[in-house]
């Protein structure tokens, strides 16, 4: 059994303030049982101000964690913020491997080493999850990872995030382990023992209004750049259906969110970021596969408060209320300019379950540039996916 523990600051300039916050939230000394790790999603700000650092050097079990651009946890939520998941037990243990230096790598030979890591950790009993915690970068994508563990001979659950910073696109995607940051290293936990994690996800798509195509087919397509649907470039068919204009193509990309199909039944959100330069194919954050039905959608700020509130509602009816939450940078971007208001909602249900139940819905919630979340294709078989546009959570009660 894994119980929750969560802390927030915005003390981005004073370490000794950032640590006697942190501390008086959690109390490590009385909360903690045999195995515990720390979870920690911040401003990068917090780095060079060494915030960071000094809190994980004053926790007495190891964190891991990275950059995010907005986060929440126990009613407060902040861009310029940092919060700590604690999760601990007696008889579940956790244990922390990092792949290094992946940009100087080929994807395959990270893959390699992944596979190699998911060997080792399953050699005497299999981890029931597996967190990833993937700096943004094109050596080594999320769908890399995702195909990576969908291969192996028994897939590992995996729940995790892609670092973005938002406010340095270029650079200082940091993930952690421990006192170290880096922008070139993926850190994983693997999970064992006695918990059973559940996974929910849902995305703004649940409601039908949002639909402004009918399904389509991705009749050619190259790791995340679409080249065409229903046999015209992609482009092409984005201005027939009216989902563009001449004007400001590149600036509307994002703003056109597709949901892909694919044969064995499992679904994936992409976004599109921009147009190939020379071409009419368009980037998408993410693979597409070449015969996927393809639909695009609307993202509008009320169906995106209102999903999130759905999930939430739903999971706390199952009393599944200890989660760790992550949710696509594009859902606060669609809210204009109340970004929080995602997490506020969040909020505001924990609140509500907290006086019906009179206990809490513990949360932690970290803004994503992917999400890798399971889902089960029409056999059943479980598939890793990464996904956009979607809010979700893994919870452990």
């Amino acid at each position: 059994m894994i119980k929750m523990y969560t802390a927030f600051t915005s003390q981005i300039d004073d370490p000794q303030a950032a640590v006697r916050e942190i501390l008086e939230q959690l109390r490590p000394e009385e909360n903690k049982l045999k195995n515990t790790i720390g979870i920690i999603h911040f401003y990068y700000e917090f780095v060079e101000t060494e915030v960071c650092k000094a809190i994980a050097d004053a926790l007495p079990f190891d964190v891991v964690g990275c950059v995010s651009s907005y986060v929440g946890a126990a009613g407060r939520y902040g861009d310029d913020a940092l919060i700590v998941t604690m999760l601990t037990g007696d008889d579940v243990d956790f244990i922390i491997r990092t792949i290094e230096g992946v940009s100087a790598k080929p994807a395959d030979q990270t893959a390699d080493e992944i596979t190699r890591m998911c060997a080792e950790l399953c050699a005497e009993r299999k981890p029931k999850l597996l967190m990833p915690f993937l700096a943004m970068g094109s050596h080594f994508t999320g769908d890399n990872l995702a195909d990576t563990i969908n291969a192996l001979p028994e897939p590992l659950p995996l729940f995790g995030t892609v670092a973005f910073n938002m406010s340095s696109p270029t650079g200082a995607h940091y993930t952690l382990i421990n006192s170290s940051v880096s922008h070139d290293t993926l850190v994983f936990v693997a999970v064992f023992g006695d918990v059973e994690p559940k996974f929910h996800h849902t995305n703004a798509f649940i409601f039908d209004s949002n639909f402004i195509s009918d399904y389509a087919e991705a009749t050619e397509a190259s790791e995340a750049v679409l080249k065409s649907v229903n046999g015209i470039s992609a482009l092409k068919y984005l201005r027939e259906q009216g989902l563009i204009n001449d004007d400001n193509e590149s600036a509307m990309m994002w703003t056109i969110p597709a949901i892909l199909t694919y044969p064995n039944g499992t679904k994936v959100v992409r976004a599109f970021v921009g147009i190939v330069e020379g071409t009419e194919h368009v980037f998408a954050t993410g693979s597409i596969k070449t015969g996927a039905k393809i639909k695009f959608a609307h993202l509008d700020n009320d169906s995106t408060i209102a999903s999130a509130a759905r999930m939430i509602k739903d999971m706390a009816e199952a009393q599944n209320n200890d989660a760790i939450a992550y949710s696509c940078l594009a859902r606060a971007w669609s809210l204009g300019t109340n970004i929080f208001a995602e997490v506020q909602k969040i909020a505001e249900c924990a609140e509500e379950y907290q006086n019906q139940n009179e206990k809490p819905f513990n949360y932690s919630l970290a803004y994503s540039g992917g999400e890798f979340c399971p889902t089960w294709d029409k056999d059943g078989k479980m598939i890793n996916t990464l996904q956009n546009y979607t809010l979700t959570a893994c919870t452990f009660s």
